[in-house]
């Protein structure tokens, strides 16, 4: 399954990638635990930081991941958060191992539901693409 095309048209998507050749076949779970379960203490304070910035405005933050997932398979998992801001979907893309090679992605997609959504997202887009990056590397090296 391809989340970038089964949720478009969208107002903004991205998608990391790298083709690895892991000492332990990956799997969408370990790149979830990796990414969105076992944050590092900088990125735990962002978080918070963020949640107690949009509360007044009625922007939904906090909560964990694990009660997010919509879809999964042994290659991917699909979780979604909606609200009536903005909604977001993340793939977790883990290849089946092949001669010892992998691809993993992770991809994101948001569709804005109004103009507040718009404004939320433009707060957070480079912490956006920073930190999904940098836990995207430390995920398939860990």
């Amino acid at each position: 399954m391809k989340l970038i095309d089964k949720y478009l048209p969208s107002d903004y998507n991205d998608s990391v990638s790298k083709r690895i050749r892991p000492m332990e076949p990956l799997t969408p779970d370990r790149i979830f635990e990796a990414m969105f379960c076992n944050f590092p203490k900088p990125v735990a304070w962002l978080m918070k930081m963020r949640n107690a910035l949009v509360k007044p405005f009625g922007l939904q933050g906090g909560g964990g991941f694990r009660n997010l997932i919509v879809e999964r398979s042994d290659e991917e998992i699909i979780i979604c958060k909606n609200d009536k801001h903005l909604c977001f979907w993340v793939g977790i893309y883990c290849s089946k191992p092949e001669h010892g090679w992998q691809e993993a992605a992770v991809t994101t997609v948001v569709k804005f539901n109004n103009f507040l959504g718009r404004i939320y997202f433009f707060g957070i887009w480079v912490f956006h693409k920073l930190l999904v990056k940098s836990l995207f590397r430390k995920a398939i090296k860990d």
